[in-house]
């Protein structure tokens, strides 16, 4: 795809998106229209092959089969439950939590705990009996009188009669509401109750009180911090990544691994001390003279000495923690101070506020939209919608942008030229190629390029005549065994290993070995300073023979835990980071890895993007493969349902909503419209702080994978659209926005 930066010429070495790889497993057309039809026999060769039930041990709910599908694995006998021994999807026996009084109400008197045992609830006071006021196991008074509405001076609500029961003392006439005049239970004038932190479930923090106001709902106690497993506003542990030796730069000795660990980081050889070389935990000729917790400035936790010892540094009073200012073993704060609208450069819905809570920053004005301007959270007219020189796959020159602008799209590398292959704003080289680019020594190299407008320079022995390619030359850095791969690639992608160059000995030679999409697997020992020719070509001439790639290059690892947010298949496995198990320990595969976009609480939320240089990340069960895609990380700021769309984008499109990185698909929908008629749309309904992936996927290319541009609207569900008819949303969910809702006529 883009060079230096944008289309397809050419690409930039680095780690581009974090993304994760997801199954192909076919499509079908849900709550959308006709979709694009999948090239007969691209998942044959290379498609997913899903694990049953009894393959992962699993013996009773819902679970996934590896290939984006749910499994039924069954029910438990009788006196088990699912998961009831502590092991997801394995019965177990469930668990008994006994009552206790407290947990009951009960205060007196003789009850059974639930699980086979009886409580002794004490005894009541002078004048009272256990269970005088009718309820069993209450102290209370044998006779009561109960109230009237009449005597208490109330005239709506419920209200306690004072002998355990409740009056009904009526509704409220129009325009009043009851309580709102200030007095509980009479009819008055409506005026805003602000909620409480309790009642919002929040315990840290600043956030809105629903009625102008700011709630502040405390610190969190220490070693936890506002917002820290992930639920804003409430207190938890923070997740930790531990540091490793090379990390550090140490290689002997016992070292902190900054997560309450120890790494062992070797010993020295002979005639070296640990410390020697002029640095803690580094091998050297000299004698190590030991540091000190002052000479480091620490002054809490453990820290290595230098020379392979531990320093215990102490710990920290008066509510500090150990690294809470930010600075490691050194005692500081961890309050967070919230920021406001203004700062964030906020102005319309829901903005997180920093520390966990969600600001609330007004509405827009008549004629504007929350968003309308490609901006979330900022009020705008929707208007002209410059494209890029990405989206119009151009990477050198200038091209007008689509709004009267000018895009400058840069200049081409020495030896190609701008316009050279006869396709316009286009970098080229003349025929013939052998090296395309060197890429040096580099590791790991994760690079983004695109073959349409190459030439068919190299064919490998598994194929690649007739389709176009590119050759990347690649220096080993070391002596081991390297993996290269096209994992994410929108293309049927094939690899070839060639030893120094062109003319090469073939060293592999492979069009699979990826479990999704179109990506391809080779794997090589290499010498140190070994050079090989990698070739990314097509699979196979026609549809889908050409396109974006992504061209990953590890050294074989034993496992992909640690590399799970990398795009690559690391251990050779053909599963890729958080479809890989290995990974699916890792918090962060709850959508926090894999997403190009994190728009927080906002809401509403209007997005507008595209997907140029994306890559096919993803595979719902509705839409087309081989498609690039955007996945969205969103985390709902209340407990309700929302309504996902992609109305107004112009283009085709399939929209579905994930739990994670490799969760379960909780919906998708596909049409060939993204009109104010027939867009995709999703309804869900969601709990308070659960974070969703929502992807937005191509539907644009039969032969290639074609980028589209697409609007994104998150907003709250409403039974009818009446009130909501210029938000460019289908608020409603019934396939109609705006005017072409008969709500708004």
């Amino acid at each position: 795809m883009g060079g230096r930066g944008s289309g397809p010429g050419w690409v930039t070495l680095a780690v581009m998106w974090l993304a994760c790889g997801w199954l192909a497993v076919g499509w079908l057309a849900c709550g959308g229209t006709e979709t694009t039809d999948a090239r007969p026999g691209t998942l044959a060769r290379n498609g997913c092959q899903p694990q049953t039930c009894e393959e992962q041990g699993l013996e009773c709910g819902t679970a996934i089969d590896g290939c984006g599908g749910v499994l039924r694995c069954g029910t438990c006998p009788e006196g088990e439950v699912c998961g009831g021994g502590g092991v997801p999807n394995v019965c177990g026996p469930a668990p008994c939590t006994p009552a206790t009084c407290a947990s009951a109400r009960k205060n007196c008197g003789p009850m059974p705990d639930g699980c086979g045992r009886m409580l002794q609830c004490g005894t009541c006071a002078a004048g009272e009996t256990c269970g005088g006021g009718g309820v069993p196991n209450v102290c209370g008074q044998a006779s009561c009188t109960p109230a009237t509405c009449t005597g208490l001076g109330k005239n709506c609500g419920g209200v306690q009669d004072g002998c355990g029961g409740t009056l009904d003392c009526g509704t409220c006439p129009e325009g009043e509401t009851c309580g709102g005049g200030g007095a509980p239970n009479e009819c008055g004038r409506a005026a805003c109750r602000p909620f409480t932190c309790a009642e919002l479930g929040k315990n840290c923090g600043s956030l809105s009180d629903g009625c102008g106001g700011v709630l502040d709902c405390g610190t969190c106690p220490d070693g936890t911090a506002c917002g820290g497993d992930g639920v804003p506003n409430v207190c938890g542990i923070p997740p930790c990544t531990p540091m490793t030796c090379s990390g550090q730069g140490m290689n002997c000795g016992p070292v902190p691994d900054g997560c309450g660990g120890l790494l062992e980081c070797g010993t020295c050889p002979q005639g070296e001390t640990c410390g020697g070389g002029g640095g803690p935990n580094v091998c050297g000729p000299a004698s190590c003279i030991p540091t000190t917790c002052a000479a480091r400035g620490k002054n809490c936790g453990t820290l290595s000495n230098g020379c392979g010892g531990l320093l215990d540094c102490g710990e920290c009073f008066s509510g500090q923690t150990c690294g809470g200012g930010g600075v490691a073993n050194v005692c500081g704060s961890t309050r967070c101070l919230p920021a406001t609208c203004a700062e964030l450069g906020t102005e319309c819905g829901g903005v997180p506020d920093g520390c966990g809570g969600v600001l609330d920053c007004g509405a827009c004005a008549a004629g504007e939209v929350c968003g309308g301007g490609g901006v979330p959270n900022v009020c705008a007219e929707p208007g002209c919608r410059p494209t890029t020189c990405a989206f119009l796959g151009k990477d050198c020159g200038t091209v007008p942008d689509g709004c009267g602008g000018v895009l400058d799209c840069g200049a081409c590398a020495a030896g190609e030229t701008c316009g050279g292959a006869g396709v316009a704003n286009v970098c080229s080289r003349a025929p013939p190629v052998c090296v395309d680019r060197d890429l040096g020594s580099a590791l790991p190299v994760r690079l983004k390029g695109n073959t349409v407008w190459a030439h068919d320079d190299h064919q490998g022995t598994c194929g690649g005549g007739g389709t176009p390619d590119r050759g990347l030359l690649w220096t080993a850095p070391r002596s081991g065994t390297f993996t290269f791969d096209t994992a994410r690639s929108a293309m049927d992608s094939l690899v070839c290993l060639r030893r120094e160059g062109c003319g090469g000995e073939e060293l592999a030679c492979a069009t699979g070995g990826i479990s999704y999409g179109g990506g391809a697997r080779v794997s090589a020992a290499l010498e140190a300073g070994q050079r090989v020719l990698v070739v990314v070509d097509g699979a196979i001439g026609g549809g889908f023979g050409k396109g974006d790639f992504e061209l990953h290059i590890h050294e074989l690892a034993a496992t992909e835990a640690g590399r799970c947010f990398d795009g690559a298949d690391n251990d050779g496995d053909r599963w890729v980071d958080c479809a890989d198990t290995d990974c699916q320990g890792e918090p962060f595969c709850d959508g926090r890895g894999c997403a190009d976009t994190d728009l927080g609480s906002a809401l509403p939320v209007t997005f507008a993007g595209d997907t140029a240089q994306a890559g096919d990340g993803y595979q719902g069960t509705c839409g087309a493969l081989l498609q690039q895609d955007r996945a969205h990380l969103w985390t709902a700021p209340k407990a309700g349902t929302f309504v996902f769309d992609t109305v107004g984008g112009g283009y085709g499109n399939a929209l579905y909503v994930l739990t994670g990185c490799r969760g379960l698909e909780l919906g998708c929908s596909a049409s060939r419209t993204a009109g104010k008629t027939g867009a995709p749309v999703v309804k869900l309904t969601l709990e308070k702080g659960q974070r969703v992936l929502v992807v937005v996927d191509g539907m644009n290319g039969t032969e290639t994978a074609s980028p589209i541009r697409y609007t994104l609207h998150i907003t709250e569900y409403a039974s009818r659209e009446a009130g909501r008819c210029a938000n460019g949303a289908d608020d409603d969910a019934d396939g109609r926005a705006d005017e072409a809702d008969s709500d708004c006529r």
